[in-house]
Formats: C-alpha cells, sequence, structure tokens
C-alpha cells in the first residue's frame, strides 16, 4: 500500500502510484486529441512507488493512451522500497522524469531532495490552465511549499470518512451510525460495540494515528513554520484531537489490553481482515487498493461521514492531494504540460473519479460519477462531499518526520501506560532532534 522513505518519516497514504514499463496505444485519432498540433514525444512518469503497471494504467493511463495515441508513455516502477534510494538509483542512471507525481509532503520533499522542481507558471500561462477551477486548499498548499511558485496540479485526492461493519452492528443490535455526528456522539456510540464475546475482543471506534493526525480536522500545524518548532505541547488543540481519538474510545481496559499485545491501535487490519473494529475513521484507501478489495467484499460495510468537532461543524479531514508536476529533467515541456491540462479537464476527473479516486475538479459531474467503477457500487459516496475540507496548515520540510513523532505518542496515551503530559513531552523531545536532523538535510527551494 505504502512506502516508508527514511528521510521523510512517514507513510504516504495509500497509492504512490504505481510506476513500471512503457505502453502506447494505438486508439484515437490525432484529429480529436488534446495537443494533436504538438509532435510526438516520449512522456516519462514516476512517482516512488511498487505497484504494478496495471494498477497505475487502470486509475491514470488509460484514457491518456487514448487521447494521445501519438506520444509514447513510460512508467518506471521504483526500483527500491526506499523512495530516496530508489530515486537516487534512477538518477544515477540518467534516467530521465519528466513528470513526477506523489501526494502531498513526500511530493515536495522529493522535488527539494534531488534539485528537481520546476516552476510550471509561464508554461501554465502559455497553455492557459486554469487552477481556479479545482479545490482550493490542495491550491493553496502547493503555493505555500513552492514558496508563490507552481511545481504541482492536484490531480485526484484522499479525504477521510467513517467506515462502520455492519454485521457487527447487526450482531449486537445496535444502529447504525449516521451523517453528521460529532466526535462525542461517535464516542458514545462504539462503546455500545465494545465488547468480548465468543473469545473475541471488539473495538468500537478507532483510527489511524499516522494519517488522522497529518489530516487533523482543526488544521493543527505539525511544526510552527516561523518558529521552526513543534506544536504537541504549545497547540491545546493536540489535546483534544487526542482525547477524542485515543483516550475516550480506548478507556476499556479489554481493549486497552488488545492494543498492549498487538503494539497497535486498531487500524486497517482490525476492520478489514480480522473484522473486529466497528467503526474506523480512514480514508478511501480500503476500497480502492488491490491489495485489499478482497478482503472488503467478504463483509458487509459503509460510510458515513468523518466525524466532527463542536467547534468545527461540517469540517471533514484536511485532503491529501496528489500532485503532478514537470521537472526540470522535462525533455518535451509543451506535450508534457498539454497531459497535465488533460488530467485536470472535466472528461479526465470524472473518469478518474469512477475509479474511486476523489477528484479535484469538484463538479456535480464529478461527485455524481464517483465510485460507478469500482468494486462496491452501493456505498454511501455522498459522505465523501458532504463537508468542506479542513484547511491545510503550513508544511515545513520536516512535516512529516516529526508527524511520525506525534502518531508514535498516540500509542502509549491509547494504553494507558503514559498520560498526556508525559508523552507530550517526549514527543516534543524527539521532535526537535528530527527538526535539526531535517535543518541539516534542507535544499533550496
Amino acid at each position: 500500500m505504502a512506502i516508508l522513505s527514511k528521510k521523510m518519516g512517514m507513510v504516504p497514504l495509500l497509492f504512490m502510484l504505481p510506476l513500471a514499463a512503457c505502453g502506447k496505444s494505438d486508439s484515437g485519432s490525432a484529429g480529436n486529441i488534446p495537443g494533436a498540433q504538438i509532435p510526438p514525444a516520449e512522456i516519462v512518469f514516476y512517482g516512488g512507488s511498487t505497484q504494478p503497471k496495471d494498477f497505475f494504467d487502470k486509475q491514470y493511463g488509460e484514457l491518456l493512451y487514448k487521447k494521445f495515441p501519438q506520444h509514447t508513455f513510460k512508467y518506471i516502477q521504483m526500483p527500491s522500497t526506499n523512495l530516496q534510494e530508489g530515486t537516487a538509483k534512477l538518477l544515477a542512471e540518467g534516467q530521465r522524469i519528466d513528470i513526477f507525481y506523489n501526494n502531498i509532503g513526500i511530493f515536495e520533499n522529493t522535488l527539494f531532495s534531488f534539485g528537481m522542481q520546476y516552476d510550471m507558471t509561464d508554461l501554465m500561462k502559455k497553455h492557459q490552465v486554469d487552477l481556479g477551477r479545482l479545490e482550493q486548499e490542495s491550491i493553496k498548499a502547493m503555493k505555500q511549499f513552492s514558496g508563490g511558485k507552481t511545481y504541482g496540479v492536484p490531480v485526484t485526492d484522499m479525504k477521510f470518512v467513517l467506515f462502520y461493519n455492519k454485521d457487527i452492528f447487526d450482531k449486537f443490535g445496535v444502529a447504525y451510525p449516521r451523517d453528521g455526528m460529532t466526535w462525542d456522539e461517535a464516542i458514545e456510540l462504539g462503546k455500545k460495540l465494545t465488547r468480548f464475546e465468543n473469545g473475541i475482543q471488539y473495538v468500537g471506534l478507532s483510527t489511524s494515528p499516522s494519517q488522522f493526525i497529518a489530516q487533523n480536522q482543526l488544521s493543527i500545524p505539525i511544526v510552527n513554520n516561523q518558529t521552526e518548532l513543534p506544536t504537541i505541547n504549545t497547540n491545546a488543540g493536540w489535546r483534544k484531537l487526542f482525547d477524542a481519538l485515543f483516550v475516550q474510545p480506548m478507556q476499556d481496559n479489554g481493549v486497552r489490553s488488545k492494543i498492549g499485545t498487538l503494539k497497535s491501535i486498531p487500524a486497517n487490519d482490525a476492520f478489514v481482515t480480522k473484522q473486529d473494529l466497528a467503526m474506523y475513521a480512514y480514508n478511501i484507501a480500503i476500497y480502492i487498493s488491490p491489495s485489499l478489495i478482497p478482503a472488503m467484499q467478504q463483509f458487509n460495510w459503509d460510510m458515513v461521514t468523518v466525524p466532527v468537532f463542536p467547534e468545527a461543524p461540517g469540517v471533514g479531514s484536511q485532503t491529501t492531494p496528489f500532485y503532478f508536476g514537470l521537472t526540470n529533467m522535462t525533455k518535451e515541456k509543451d506535450a508534457a504540460m498539454e497531459v497535465l491540462k488533460f488530467m485536470i479537464s472535466d472528461e479526465y476527473q470524472s473518469w478518474v473519479s469512477r475509479r474511486g479516486l476523489i477528484p479535484t475538479l469538484m463538479t456535480e459531474e464529478t461527485k455524481r460519477e464517483y465510485g460507478k467503477e469500482t468494486a462496491f457500487l452501493d456505498k454511501n459516496y455522498a459522505a465523501l462531499f458532504k463537508y468542506k475540507n479542513a484547511p491545510i496548515p503550513p508544511y515545513a520540510d520536516y512535516t512529516f518526520s516529526v508527524n511520525s513523532v506525534y502518531a508514535a505518542s498516540a500509542l502509549p496515551v491509547a494504553n494507558g501506560t503514559k498520560d498526556m503530559n508525559t508523552a507530550f513531552r517526549e514527543a516534543e523531545e524527539l521532535a526537535l532532534k528530527r527538526i535539526e536532523e531535517a535543518k541539516r538535510n534542507r535544499t533550496a527551494k
């Protein structure tokens, strides 16, 4: 599902999309394709993933092949399970990368680490690319980490909902969750499902610390970008967040014992594979990842809106945009820009929406088309679009490495071995070390 970069310190959310061999379509004609006046070109995609080529083709490539038959598209699969090492190996071998893509945090850190960034501002004006049509939190975040330049275009997105296992609710005779719940309501509902029965410890409510902290609804920055200091002990929002996610749902002694045995907070494995987690706040990864789809087909599940905090009604999680950007190695920049322009068109955005990726072009059509070509056709996908996205706070070069420190502190808080004061103090100390390490590796933007 995801790849851990030692330097970046956190697992990206799902796709870090596939990149593999070569592909070229024979369908289509030069008379009805975007950029038909542009000469044929080879366009190389790379995003730092070990996903197979067919996954990229299904989610991103097939319509590109159809629309640009004059071009040859090459997809490079990462040659190592470590993004930094894999990318360094490719570049040392002289491999050109025309379009680099990944989720926020990993995208810009990789560009800056290898000096691959390319400001597309003038080229986008030339090709009349309109970013004003897209989800604007993603654009604001890109402008922030690019220093006002344009290093990437958000093509798809990720966001949180509350998944629930209908079979567990039915087993215990508890009414299903509903759209619009607060965290207090979800916690109380979870308590009704936190039970030990027939040798199984059921957990009512949980989430993934690393993912939810990074996409938190309160838009708490991981690091204060002005002071370059961790916020875990200075922003009161963290206590509210940890209490709702990792304290209140985990008060049951059986749950705490289970967490101690697992050495982790119940997450993907508990909901998807073991199916002993009733409600799981997470992103769309669990029903579009090829490795998880078979297990998700084995039980009855659905989704509702992610619970909200009273002080932020109607505000969902932060999004996790997947940016695609030209690099300073891009050989045929006009051809590559026409491809990017098409990737944010109505046609392409509706196409990726049908395949279960959240579009960054939010029209009635793209929302209506969502999920129609996934393995699951009868789900409450409307929950994905009912709330506005939480603003994405400024990202520092070291945001993700510090995020992993905060996420690790959730475990002892959840199983009761540390109080929040102790956990936060220790997290702050380690975060400061991570920031100093990141500063030493920082490159100019």
